[in-house]
Order: structure tokens, then C-alpha cells, then sequence
């Protein structure tokens, strides 16, 4: 598929987040040009019980994606953490650009989970083992949080700016990053994969194993990767280095 200028962004965010914490992130995309999406997972914050699951995260991003196409809009899909699971479910062939209609054209995925079809999280940690410096706590219910959010998301920010961000952070339903993976973008959109190198919550080698199984999976059209050195966030602490990723692929369409 011919890579089409994009000219919006659709963002998938993490599994202990909400979308105000890609608001700074966000308006400096919008800025640059680029119409910006990012739909609040029901997943994050949910009830608990939790009433949603990874199929209503699904139903809201692939609705957030059609409101884009018809409006128009060529999209970057950029899946973080969690959101990774998400896309891989979410973005489908009838969802892609062609010849004829907008469509999806390209898939970053920052530091995100990148399960192989037919595989769950706990296939991927059992294989490669539990490379995650998170302490999850349960909530009781079905709902679990990360009880050291500031040190695990947010290690490569001051002390005291990372807790008050920490206590932004919301319960997740584990069941949904639980579930079997089916899908697989990464397979058929141009992708691109970026390396935190200080992420303490999905940590560098797992992300290169991660990558090397797509790789293996996709074949000879291999991932391009980048890296930022930084923590699991850098749409927070190093904002600029991913903007600069973006917006090169929005340049080089």
C-alpha cells in the first residue's frame, strides 16, 4: 500500500491512563496541523466491577477511526502500552486507506504490547517472563493499579512532578489486556516501533523480543524502529523527540 500524506492522528492510549494526559502532547500536534483524536478506553477507569471489556475499546476506537475517514482524513494510528492490544483488535483491512477511499496509512506503536495472533499477554510474559518493574495492586472486583505508577511510568521525571502525575492514574480491567489477541496490523500497515530505553513498565528487552517476533511473523518487510531514551511516557517527558517522529512521517508521505 502507497503510504498517503496523513492528516490526522488517532491516539490509543495506555491501560492505567486517561486521555488528559496526552492533552500537552496533543495540542502541540494540533498546532503543527494534524487533527487529533484520542477516545477515553472504557476500560481505564472503569466501575468494579468493571463493566467494559477489550471488545467496547475496540467499538470506541474503530468509531473514533471511522469519524475521521469520514471526515476526510489520512491516519496515523499511535498505540501506547495497552493500547497496543487494542489496535491490534481495532484496526482492520476495511479500515486502511486505498486507491478509492481515507483510510488508515500508518501504525506507530510506542513501547506497546505487540501479542501475536492467537496469543494472550500471559502467552507473551510466560515466553519472555515478567519484564515489568509495575507493582499491580487489586482493587478488588476485576480492577487492578499500579501502586508504583511514579517510579514505573514515570522514572525519567522529577520526584515530585512524577507523584502528582501518578495520581492521575486509574484502575484498568485486567481481563480486558488478558484477552486473546486475533489481530495483527503490524503485519499489513507500515509500522513503526519505538524503543523507551528507560521504560521500567514494558522493559527494552522485552520490547526487542516483542519486535524481532513481528519481524519474524512479517517477513522480509521488517519493522523500522526508533528510539527515545526515556520512560515508559514520552509524550510527557520528551515530547518533542516524538513529535519529531511523527511529523517525519507526515513530512515524507
Amino acid at each position: 500500500m502507497a503510504l498517503q500524506t496523513p492528516t490526522a492522528i488517532l491516539i490509543i492510549h495506555g491501560g492505567y491512563f486517561l486521555p488528559a494526559a496526552w492533552d500537552a502532547f496533543n495540542d502541540q500536534l494540533t498546532k503543527a496541523g494534524l487533527v487529533v483524536r484520542c477516545p477515553r478506553l472504557p476500560t481505564c477507569g472503569d466501575e468494579s466491577p468493571p463493566t467494559a471489556t477489550l471488545k467496547e475499546d475496540v467499538i470506541v476506537v474503530r468509531s473514533a477511526a471511522k469519524g475521521l475517514i469520514d471526515a476526510g482524513h489520512n491516519i496515523i494510528v499511535l498505540a501506547h502500552s495497552y493500547g497496543g492490544i487494542v489496535a491490534s483488535e481495532a484496526l482492520t483491512l476495511d479500515l486502511y486507506a486505498n486507491e478509492v477511499t481515507k483510510g488508515i496509512v500508518y501504525l506507530i506503536l510506542l513501547s506497546a504490547w505487540l501479542v501475536q495472533p492467537g496469543d494472550t499477554l500471559g502467552d507473551l510474559i510466560g515466553k519472555y517472563g515478567f519484564q515489568c518493574k509495575a507493582d499491580l495492586g487489586n482493587s478488588g472486583g476485576g480492577t487492578v493499579f499500579v501502586k508504583n505508577a511514579a517510579e514505573a511510568f514515570f522514572n525519567d521525571i522529577d520526584f515530585a512532578t512524577a507523584e502528582k502525575l501518578a495520581e492521575g492514574n486509574v484502575t484498568h480491567n485486567w481481563i480486558a489486556a488478558s484477552a486473546k489477541v486475533t489481530g495483527a496490523p503490524w503485519k499489513h500497515l507500515p509500522t513503526t516501533y519505538v524503543h523507551c530505553t528507560r521504560d521500567l513498565a514494558i522493559m527494552l528487552s522485552l520490547q526487542k523480543s516483542m519486535v524481532q517476533d513481528g519481524i519474524n511473523a512479517r517477513g522480509a518487510s521488517n519493522f523500522v524502529t526508533e528510539t527515545i531514551d526515556s520512560g515508559h511516557c514520552p509524550f510527557l517527558s520528551k515530547p518533542n523527540e516524538l513529535i519529531s517522529i511523527v511529523m517525519a512521517l507526515v513530512g515524507g508521505a
